[in-house]
Protein backbone atom coordinates (compact mmCIF):
# COMPACT_ATOMS: atom_id res chain seq x y z
CA UNK A 1 0.00 0.00 0.00
CA UNK A 2 0.86 3.23 -0.94
CA UNK A 3 0.80 5.90 1.45
CA UNK A 4 2.76 9.68 2.55
CA UNK A 5 2.03 11.24 6.11
CA UNK A 6 2.42 14.73 6.78
CA UNK A 7 1.62 16.81 9.68
CA UNK A 8 -0.37 20.29 10.12
CA UNK A 9 -1.99 21.96 13.14
CA UNK A 10 -1.00 18.96 15.06
CA UNK A 11 -3.74 16.94 13.07
CA UNK A 12 -1.85 13.64 11.27
CA UNK A 13 -2.43 13.55 7.62
CA UNK A 14 -2.66 10.08 6.02
CA UNK A 15 -2.67 10.50 1.92
CA UNK A 16 -3.70 7.08 0.37
CA UNK A 17 -1.71 7.14 -3.18
CA UNK A 18 -2.76 3.75 -4.76
CA UNK A 19 -5.82 4.35 -7.27
CA UNK A 20 -8.12 1.16 -5.79
CA UNK A 21 -8.82 0.50 -2.34
CA UNK A 22 -10.14 -2.48 -2.10
CA UNK A 23 -9.36 -6.14 -0.39
CA UNK A 24 -5.15 -5.82 -0.57
CA UNK A 25 -4.84 -2.82 1.27
CA UNK A 26 -7.18 -3.75 4.00
CA UNK A 27 -4.68 -5.60 6.01
CA UNK A 28 -1.71 -2.75 5.94
CA UNK A 29 -4.35 -0.04 6.26
CA UNK A 30 -5.41 -1.10 9.91
CA UNK A 31 -2.27 -1.74 11.01
CA UNK A 32 -1.13 2.06 9.99
CA UNK A 33 -3.94 3.51 11.34
CA UNK A 34 -3.64 1.26 15.10
CA UNK A 35 0.17 2.24 14.48
CA UNK A 36 -0.45 5.97 13.75
CA UNK A 37 -3.56 6.09 16.88
CA UNK A 38 -0.81 4.40 19.37
CA UNK A 39 2.15 6.98 19.21
CA UNK A 40 0.73 9.85 18.39
CA UNK A 41 0.14 13.26 20.28
CA UNK A 42 -3.16 13.84 19.10
CA UNK A 43 -5.96 10.80 18.14
CA UNK A 44 -7.19 13.12 15.18
CA UNK A 45 -6.54 11.38 11.59
CA UNK A 46 -6.94 13.06 8.41
CA UNK A 47 -7.29 10.12 5.50
CA UNK A 48 -6.69 11.72 1.99
CA UNK A 49 -8.53 10.19 -0.56
CA UNK A 50 -7.93 12.22 -3.60
CA UNK A 51 -6.07 9.74 -5.29
CA UNK A 52 -8.41 6.92 -4.82
CA UNK A 53 -10.60 6.38 -7.91
CA UNK A 54 -12.68 2.87 -6.94
CA UNK A 55 -13.31 1.20 -3.59
CA UNK A 56 -14.63 -2.21 -2.65
CA UNK A 57 -16.76 -3.34 0.12
CA UNK A 58 -13.49 -4.44 1.96
CA UNK A 59 -12.28 -0.72 1.26
CA UNK A 60 -15.73 0.29 3.12
CA UNK A 61 -14.99 -1.72 6.01
CA UNK A 62 -11.78 -0.84 6.44
CA UNK A 63 -13.09 2.98 6.21
CA UNK A 64 -15.42 2.05 8.93
CA UNK A 65 -12.99 0.41 10.87
CA UNK A 66 -10.46 3.27 11.10
CA UNK A 67 -13.52 5.36 12.46
CA UNK A 68 -14.52 2.82 15.46
CA UNK A 69 -10.14 2.37 16.16
CA UNK A 70 -10.35 6.96 16.43
CA UNK A 71 -12.98 6.54 18.40
CA UNK A 72 -11.85 3.77 20.89
CA UNK A 73 -8.81 6.03 21.18
CA UNK A 74 -10.83 9.33 22.05
CA UNK A 75 -10.52 10.69 18.39
CA UNK A 76 -11.65 10.98 14.70
CA UNK A 77 -10.85 9.51 12.12
CA UNK A 78 -12.12 12.46 8.91
CA UNK A 79 -12.23 11.22 5.73
CA UNK A 80 -11.38 13.69 2.73
CA UNK A 81 -11.83 14.49 -1.21
CA UNK A 82 -13.81 11.02 -1.92
CA UNK A 83 -15.00 10.71 -5.24
CA UNK A 84 -18.39 10.31 -6.49
CA UNK A 85 -18.31 6.53 -6.39
CA UNK A 86 -17.12 5.98 -3.00
CA UNK A 87 -19.67 8.50 -1.88
CA UNK A 88 -22.67 6.88 -3.82
CA UNK A 89 -21.82 3.07 -1.95
CA UNK A 90 -21.61 5.01 1.19
CA UNK A 91 -24.46 6.45 1.04
CA UNK A 92 -26.10 3.24 -0.24
CA UNK A 93 -24.63 1.50 2.61
CA UNK A 94 -25.62 4.30 5.50
CA UNK A 95 -22.59 5.03 6.63
CA UNK A 96 -22.32 8.72 4.71
CA UNK A 97 -24.33 10.13 8.15
CA UNK A 98 -22.02 7.63 10.21
CA UNK A 99 -18.32 8.98 8.97
CA UNK A 100 -17.07 12.35 9.22
CA UNK A 101 -16.91 13.22 5.75
CA UNK A 102 -15.73 16.21 4.01
CA UNK A 103 -14.76 18.07 1.00
CA UNK A 104 -10.98 18.74 1.57
CA UNK A 105 -8.20 19.45 4.21
CA UNK A 106 -8.62 22.99 4.28
CA UNK A 107 -12.33 22.56 5.03
CA UNK A 108 -11.32 20.67 7.90
CA UNK A 109 -8.74 23.13 9.21
CA UNK A 110 -11.13 25.71 8.77
CA UNK A 111 -13.44 24.17 11.37
CA UNK A 112 -11.13 22.80 13.65
CA UNK A 113 -9.10 26.31 14.39
CA UNK A 114 -12.08 27.74 16.20
CA UNK A 115 -12.65 24.52 17.85
CA UNK A 116 -9.38 24.41 19.13
CA UNK A 117 -9.58 27.72 20.45
CA UNK A 118 -12.29 27.19 22.00
CA UNK A 119 -11.37 24.39 23.78
CA UNK A 120 -8.06 25.79 25.15
CA UNK A 121 -10.61 28.84 26.70
CA UNK A 122 -12.55 25.89 28.51
CA UNK A 123 -8.99 24.80 29.72
CA UNK A 124 -8.24 28.05 31.18
CA UNK A 125 -11.75 28.99 32.49
CA UNK A 126 -11.46 25.08 34.36
CA UNK A 127 -8.10 26.15 36.11
CA UNK A 128 -9.34 28.89 37.25
CA UNK A 129 -12.51 27.93 38.49
CA UNK A 130 -10.25 24.85 39.31
CA UNK A 131 -7.85 27.10 41.57
CA UNK A 132 -11.10 29.06 43.36
CA UNK A 133 -12.73 25.79 44.62
CA UNK A 134 -9.25 25.38 45.80
CA UNK A 135 -9.03 28.37 47.85
CA UNK A 136 -10.04 28.39 51.79
CA UNK A 137 -13.33 29.67 52.19
CA UNK A 138 -14.98 30.60 55.34
CA UNK A 139 -17.44 28.19 57.42
CA UNK A 140 -20.48 30.00 57.01
CA UNK A 141 -22.28 27.88 59.85
CA UNK A 142 -19.16 29.29 62.15
CA UNK A 143 -19.21 32.91 61.32
CA UNK A 144 -23.34 32.38 62.00
CA UNK A 145 -22.79 30.66 65.20
CA UNK A 146 -19.60 33.47 66.44
CA UNK A 147 -21.80 36.08 65.81
CA UNK A 148 -24.84 34.62 67.94
CA UNK A 149 -22.47 33.84 70.78
CA UNK A 150 -21.06 37.27 70.06
CA UNK A 151 -25.14 38.54 70.75
CA UNK A 152 -26.12 36.32 73.27
CA UNK A 153 -22.78 38.03 75.35
CA UNK A 154 -23.92 41.32 74.62
CA UNK A 155 -27.46 40.56 75.50
CA UNK A 156 -26.21 38.60 78.77
CA UNK A 157 -24.24 42.28 79.69
CA UNK A 158 -27.21 44.43 79.47
CA UNK A 159 -29.32 41.88 81.51
CA UNK A 160 -26.22 42.49 83.96
CA UNK A 161 -26.23 46.12 83.64
CA UNK A 162 -30.25 46.23 83.89
CA UNK A 163 -29.72 44.22 87.40
CA UNK A 164 -27.12 46.46 88.80
CA UNK A 165 -29.09 49.30 87.95
CA UNK A 166 -31.72 47.89 89.87
CA UNK A 167 -30.14 47.03 92.51
CA UNK A 168 -28.93 50.42 93.07
CA UNK A 169 -32.00 52.32 92.54
CA UNK A 170 -33.30 49.90 95.43
CA UNK A 171 -30.29 50.54 97.81
CA UNK A 172 -30.74 54.31 96.71
CA UNK A 173 -34.82 53.98 97.92
CA UNK A 174 -33.63 52.49 101.18
CA UNK A 175 -31.25 55.40 101.71
CA UNK A 176 -33.70 57.80 100.73
CA UNK A 177 -36.74 55.80 103.28
CA UNK A 178 -33.74 55.73 106.14
CA UNK A 179 -32.92 59.69 106.15
CA UNK A 180 -37.21 60.61 105.74
CA UNK A 181 -37.29 58.02 109.14
CA UNK A 182 -34.68 59.95 111.02
CA UNK A 183 -35.82 63.73 109.56
CA UNK A 184 -39.68 62.48 110.87
CA UNK A 185 -38.29 61.21 114.16
CA UNK A 186 -36.29 64.23 114.87
CA UNK A 187 -39.17 66.63 114.42
CA UNK A 188 -41.27 64.30 116.21
CA UNK A 189 -38.87 64.72 119.28
CA UNK A 190 -38.83 68.58 119.41
CA UNK A 191 -42.74 68.72 119.41
CA UNK A 192 -42.51 66.55 122.06
CA UNK A 193 -40.05 68.72 124.64
CA UNK A 194 -42.10 71.74 123.16
CA UNK A 195 -40.15 75.27 123.02
CA UNK A 196 -37.50 76.30 125.61
CA UNK A 197 -38.25 77.86 128.71
CA UNK A 198 -36.88 81.17 128.95
CA UNK A 199 -34.53 81.58 132.06
CA UNK A 200 -35.20 84.57 134.50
Amino acid sequence: MKYSISNRKNLTILKLEDQVFDIRTAKPFRALIEEMLDGATTNHIIIDFSQVKAVDSCGISSMLLAHKIANQSEGLAIFVALCQQIKELLRIAGLDKQLYIFTSVNEVMTLIEPACKDRKGKKKSSKTSQIDEELPTPDVDEIAASDFADEEGIADEEEEDDEKDTVDNLDDEDEEDEDTARKKKKAASIKKRGRPKKTQ
